[in-house]
């Protein structure tokens, strides 16, 4: 070679021109080098394929939120309605909230009444119902369709005229109606709007949300990262003997790079577009998932942004893993060589890493918690200590296992494994130990704020009855409705369900009298207004007041509204009292004898017209079955509207309900990962030792002593693994719980089920590919080409 040929300019001349060609030799290597070298490209592709479909999935999650709150935003109603409201018209409509439950889950409703012809639609309705009629949402209807639910198609017994669309639902599993009523008015439903929908308000800013968030989307897709660049480095023997030889035939060290890099790209392609098979086949199952009230298909979209990004930084990580893995191997001519001499790792640039995103972690501490400004360094802090961990199990493996020795065969062949490949059996586990100690900094985090979330009101739903006791009244609920008519018997309706002993019926309404007072009647049976006063003698007819200067008699201005005038009443004769009103907060409200009249609904004679909201005082047995359902489809037939609190024994923020869901399916799907990488990271691992098997196994090995052997290969590194990530997931779920402002405090229980989730992930995985193992310990294994 001329000393022209020798400069620098020539030399890289040659290698941009060498490029392309030396990445197509390797592609080429890759797809027609064989079935061990197609085999290897294959679970290359699936690995990626299996990382990329999860990524994609991650990249939707800005899209997920995006179109629940535009949906949220889409149906604004009470949000939207104006005060004071618009006058009756062609464009008006009436609604009333009738939110309510059915065994735990949450149904979304609304009564309504069109004022005009061109009132406006609620999404996903094609028209208002009329009187009687209702349109449901799909999974309403498919729970009134089934005949288990008897009690709730009693609630909802009318003329069912049609379907709430996807627009006008947050998910296929929301129960939703809109029930038709033409005696709702503007006095009874208080709303009355010309439009619906409004600007998306903020959802889950709390700190806490905003902090659960950020740290369940680092902790979940760090192991998929890290399962990635295990997957790129599946068949790694295998190939740098291919390099040897491309090295014997004249090939420099730059090309055999340039060539590794090309035979992992066809790898990766291939995974890329399996990726997207994988995300495509997977998005209908969303709407399936039964979380909350679940996803639509559209709505798993990956964002305009990150999506591209995801087919960017995929190819960019794998050349970097691979490129980064021949940094130990030295390809010579004759052979490949690992290093004998292989240094020992170092710890400080390790402990480095987990330190820095400590910093990170304290440093957010500084930003104000009303704002998110602070979320952004939470994750990377979080994802540079979890990287960190990993990053130092390798060091452990090396000071506690590679110059170890002694005990048992099998324990003796994984020692020597673990000594001599280096940082190879920490991979496998590297999922685990992000998991794991993700999962514990979660977790402690999570139940924390659930705690702190949650309204602890008894320890039984026994002793929440027991705590509204009144005297010797028993056990109570309560329930308001907007008009009792003249006439009615809403108490002996309440009073046939089972476990209701008691029932207390009295309508109220409030009355103003010449100089201005304020007055309040309530009407109700003698037995009753015993219950709220220490009364006289009573039979119906009588009546009962101490307010001062009011006549028999006299007139009073009861039952004034926004569109009603109030109506003239004459009040009857009444018998005076001083005594006060029982302390009871659902039927006293403040009044007095002095500004209260009780009267018997003979005595009362109310002026017809007027609207007369009543209630309904219910003395129940907490113990019988099905009473809560029943009561409140009991209640539902006297007035849509009105809600029964049956009581429970805790309470918890709604945005921490839906916020446990979506970490609980991110956990699922995480999980499912490690295992798939695990299991294909085992099985090649196996397949590149096979002819060692197939060796030991001809000397006289038992087969017992070499599945024993892979399994302490596993079990030790595990252990290892989950002891540190404990340590490190402990430290950060503390920092975290600081940042949130919540007492630092774990759940031993939660810890110690993670912990064994993880190390039995590990194992089960392990047994898994144990027919692989057994297949390299035959005769064949020791042919050679």
């Amino acid at each position: 070679m001329s000393l022209r040929e020798r400069t620098p300019e020539v030399r890289q001349e040659r290698v941009r021109r060498s490029f392309p060609k030396d990445l197509w030799l390797g592609a080429q290597l890759s797809l027609h080098g064989g079935r061990e070298v197609v085999l290897r490209t294959a679970l290359t592709a699936l690995g990626v394929g299996v990382a990329t479909a999860a990524l994609l999935l991650a990249a939707a999650l800005p899209t997920v939120m995006a179109h629940l709150n535009e949906r949220h935003a889409d149906r604004f109603d009470y949000q939207v309605a104006e005060y004071p409201p618009p006058p009756a018209g062609e464009d008006t409509l009436l609604f009333s909230i009738a939110d309510t439950d059915y065994e735990g889950r949450k149904i979304f409703g609304r009564v309504v009444r069109a004022e005009g012809s061109g009132p406006p639609l609620p999404p996903g309705v094609a028209e208002i119902p009329g009187p009687g009629e209702i349109v449901l949402s799909p999974a309403l209807a498919e729970l009134l369709e089934d005949p288990e639910n008897e009690v709730l198609q009693r609630r909802f017994d009318h003329t069912v005229i049609g379907e709430i669309g996807p627009e006008g639902l947050m998910g296929p599993h929301e129960l939703a109606f809109y029930l038709g009523d033409e005696d709702l008015t503007l006095d009874s439903a208080g709303n009355r709007i010309t439009s619906y929908g409004g600007e998306p308000s903020p959802s889950g800013d709390e700190p806490v949300i905003l902090l659960l968030g950020a740290v369940g989307v680092v902790v979940m897709l760090t192991p998929v990262v890290v399962f990635l660049g295990a997957a790129v480095r599946f068949g790694g023997e295998q190939r740098d003997r291919r390099l040897s030889a491309l090295r014997l035939m004249g090939a420099d060290r730059g090309a055999t790079r340039r060539i590794a890099a090309g035979e992992t790209l066809p790898g990766v392609a291939l995974g890329l577009a399996l990726g997207v098979g994988f995300f495509l086949a997977g998005r209908p199952i969303v709407e399936s998932v039964p979380i909350s009230s679940g996803l639509y298909t559209a709505d798993v979209t990956p964002h305009p942004v990150l999506g591209p990004l995801v087919f960017v930084a995929v190819p960019l990580l794998a050349l970097w893993v691979v490129l980064g893995s021949l940094r130990g191997v030295v390809v010579d001519p004759l052979g490949t060589v690992r290093r004998a001499e292989r240094p020992r790792p170092r710890l400080w640039w390790r402990l480095l890493l987990f330190v820095l995103g400590i910093s990170l972690i304290v440093a957010s501490m500084r930003l104000s918690p009303s704002g998110g400004q602070w979320v952004p360094m939470v994750s990377v802090g979080l994802l540079a200590a979890l990287f960190g961990t990993t990053a130092v199990l390798p060091w452990l493996v090396d000071r506690l296992f590679g110059r170890a020795s002694g005990g048992p065969l099998s324990l003796q062949l994984a020692l020597r494994r673990l000594g001599a490949a280096g940082g190879g059996p920490t991979r496998a586990v590297n999922g685990i130990v992000v998991t794991v100690a993700g999962a514990i900094a979660l977790q402690s985090l999570f139940a924390n704020a659930w705690d702190d979330s949650t309204v602890e009101l008894a320890e039984t739903v026994e002793e929440v009855y027991a705590a509204q006791e009144f005297g010797a009244s028993g056990f109570q609920l309560q329930t308001e409705l907007r008009s009792v008519p003249v006439g009615s018997d809403p108490a002996g309706a309440v009073a046939q369900v089972r476990g209701v002993e008691e029932v207390l019926a009295y309508s109220s309404v409030g009355g103003v009298t010449d100089d201005g007072s304020q007055v309040r009647v309530l009407v109700a049976d003698c037995p009753y207004l015993r219950e709220m006063a220490d009364l006289p003698e009573c039979s119906p007819g009588d009546a009962f007041s101490g307010v001062p200067g009011l006549e028999p008699g006299g007139t009073l201005m009861v039952g004034g509204g926004e569109e009603v005038d109030a109506a003239p009443w004459t009040v009857p004769e009444f018998t005076e009292f001083d005594g006060p009103l029982a302390e009871h907060p659902w039927y006293s409200m403040g009044y007095t004898a002095q500004n209260a009249i009780l009267a018997t609904e003979e005595a009362a004679a109310l002026p017809e017209g007027i609207a007369v909201p009543g209630s309904l005082w219910i003395r129940v047995d907490p113990s019988a079955a099905g009473m809560g359902e029943e009561l409140k489809a009991a209640v539902a037939a006297l007035d849509p509207t009105a809600r029964v609190q049956v009581p429970t024994a805790s309470a918890t923020v709604p945005a921490m309900v839906r916020m446990r869901d979506a970490l609980m399916a991110g956990a699922l799907a995480c999980l499912t990962v490690i295992a798939a990488g695990l299991v294909v990271g085992t099985v090649e691992q196996i397949r590149e030792r096979r002819r060692v098997h197939a060796v030991l196994t001809a000397f006289g090995a038992r087969r017992r002593t070499l599945v024993a052997s892979v399994l302490w290969q596993t079990v030790l590194p595990v252990l290892l693994g989950i002891a540190l990530a404990a340590v490190a997931g402990t430290a950060s779920g503390a920092l975290i719980q600081r940042l949130a402002g919540l007492p630092v405090t774990f759940a031993p229980a939660d810890i110690l089920t993670i912990v064994g989730a993880g190390a039995g992930v590990a194992v089960l995985t392990t047994l898994l590919a144990m027919p692989a193992l057994l297949r390299t310990m035959r005769p064949e294994g020791l042919r050679w080409e």
